[in-house]
């Protein structure tokens, strides 16, 4: 920072519990081990950018205070590119198992936000199947710093290792207890047929800063581990260090979802930007304004200036009570302290040959007011980079002036075609591995899933959705679908539920016939 650091900032800054860890595992050694092909890549774009969307300070000089103005606006992108609703479409039994039973068994609304999240950190993300001894395909997200791959031209997985969360020991006391990594290693066998092979390592580093396995070393065998382990292992049916054969049939049961199409970095890669790719600078520059801010409240409290002269004016009527001037050292009060700008604790006092010059109290100017405009600017700026309307992910930054419907909808429009590009590259990946799931329970239906779209202004967009009906552009079963987001089959049920209410409106009280003016006359037996 360019600007002078007071004492009480700089000793925050240097506290230990305030520094953010590195996701609490020390990642050199996974960057150690990369493909030279992509490894500048993986350094100098995704994780920087990982570390402002996690709050983690990996590869990161933190010499001021952090705002993680990154971790708030991934956390938004995530909930606004999830939606409030999924839908499931297809033959019946098959959405009716997956929509009612497989997803609710498995959480996989709260897989799909880790894998939104995973992905928009680093810009890819590994999806994969795990089967259970039971025979349930449970899915499961992995970071990108998690896991090595190798990939053709179409983007398809062929051979891929993951680094699995710890195994711990249930025991612990005396001496402590070990724990240990899981590296899964999936890939084709020389006959072509998928694979997996599960290796355990024993976790090594300080408490912490764990530091990833390497995953070239051979595995511990399964007669070393403890009994616990190898009892973890056998309920989830793994046997370490022997090649098993994978029971999917679309590939090896991997996916990569990445946030774009396309890599910016490295030409012909198969993997995504980062949500902060190209928005490092501005990031820091909030930081920045953040900190310099409060290095204004510290600076800016109110100080006493004198002249230096009274320094003099004090020591000479010191002595002429008797006492001298290194006397009052005790009381941290000598000459150097006196003369210096950043001692609070002096009182000045003034004699009567000073009445001519009495202290100034001095209050500085915070500038809140020019902070917040930097502030909001920054924030405009990173959000918009970043496919966004700022209003969006901060409904603070409205500027309080009336806009036009014009204007709405085209705040919308840029934060409805970044999540509908998003959906486009993330919803085939998911649809790819629900088929697979129908193939292991063994459903011959297809089900697709949609992911709701970003509504925006509801009365604007339901008003549109109106006239467009009224004018006869769109049918009834479309405007009904898309005012009320429900499914194909959802919609008939509420077409025929809308039609039902018509017919009882239709009739009246007087024993379910329809009303007409005999009803309202009577039967005309009065005069004609």
């Amino acid at each position: 920072m360019s600007f002078k650091i007071p004492k009480p900032m700089e000793d925050w800054l240097n506290q230990d519990f305030r520094k953010p860890p590195e996701n609490f595992v020390d990642c050199s050694l996974y960057y150690a081990n990369l493909d030279p092909f992509f490894i500048n890549y993986m350094n100098r774009v995704v994780r920087p950018c990982m570390a402002y969307a996690t709050g983690a300070a990996d590869n990161t000089h933190n010499s001021g205070a952090k705002m993680n103005i990154g971790y708030s606006i991934k956390n938004t992108a995530v909930k606004l590119i999830k939606g409030d609703k999924l839908i499931f479409d297809g033959d019946d039994l098959a959405c009716g198992f997956i929509g009612e039973t497989w997803s609710e068994s498995v959480g996989f609304e709260t897989f799909l936000e880790s894998s939104i999240d995973h992905m928009l950190g680093g810009g890819t993300c590994a999806v994969k199947l795990n089967k259970d001894s039971r025979g349930r395909c449970v899915p499961v997200a992995t970071r990108v710093d998690r896991y090595y791959s190798t990939t053709d031209d179409e983007g398809n997985v062929l051979s891929v290792i993951f680094l699995n969360s710890l195994l711990y020991t249930e025991k612990y006391g005396v001496g402590g207890a070990n724990s240990y990594w899981l590296v899964e290693d999936r890939h084709y066998d020389e006959q072509g047929a998928p694979c997996v092979e599960y290796k355990v390592h024993l976790k090594s580093g300080i408490a912490g800063q764990e530091v990833l396995p390497n995953v070239y070393d051979g595995g511990i065998p399964e007669e070393g581990l403890p009994q616990v382990v190898r009892e973890t292992l056998r309920r989830k049916g793994i046997s370490v260090n022997k090649e098993m054969k994978l029971p999917f049939r679309d590939g090896l049961g991997v996916w990569l979802i990445r946030r774009t199409s396309n890599n910016s970095f490295v030409p012909g890669l198969a993997m995504g930007d980062p949500l902060f790719y190209g928005a490092l600078d501005l990031l820091y520059a909030c930081d920045v304004v953040f900190s310099g801010s409060l290095v204004d409240v510290l600076l800016g409290k109110g100080k006493i200036l004198v002249p230096r002269r009274f320094l003099g004016a004090l020591r000479d009527d010191l002595k002429a009570l008797g006492m001298k001037w290194n006397a009052l050292s005790e009381h941290a009060l000598t000459l150097s302290d006196a003369a210096s700008d950043e001692d609070d604790s002096l009182v000045y006092i003034y004699t009567e040959q000073d009445k001519d010059f009495p202290p100034t109290n001095v209050q500085f100017d915070i500038r809140s007011e020019q902070y917040r405009g930097m502030f909001e600017l920054y924030l405009r700026q990173i959000v918009s980079h970043c496919g966004f309307s700022p209003t969006s992910v901060f409904p603070f930054l409205e500027d309080g002036s009336a806009k036009t419907a014009t204007e709405v909808r085209a705040d919308d429009n840029l934060t409805r075609a970044t999540v509908q590009g998003i959906h486009q590259t993330l919803t085939p990946v998911l649809n790819r591995m629900i088929a697979e799931v129908l193939y292991q329970a063994g459903f011959t239906g297809k089900a697709k899933i949609h992911l709701s779209d970003y509504i925006g202004n509801t009365l604007l967009r339901d008003q549109n959705i109106r006239d467009n009906y009224a004018a006869g552009l769109i049918p009834r079963a479309e405007a009904v679908q898309r005012v009320n987001n429900l499914s194909a089959e959802e919609t008939e049920e509420y077409l025929a539920k809308i039609d039902e209410d018509d017919k009882r409106k239709q009739n009246t009280s007087f024993g379910g016939r329809l009303f007409s003016e005999k009803d309202y006359f009577g039967d005309g037996g009065g005069e004609t």
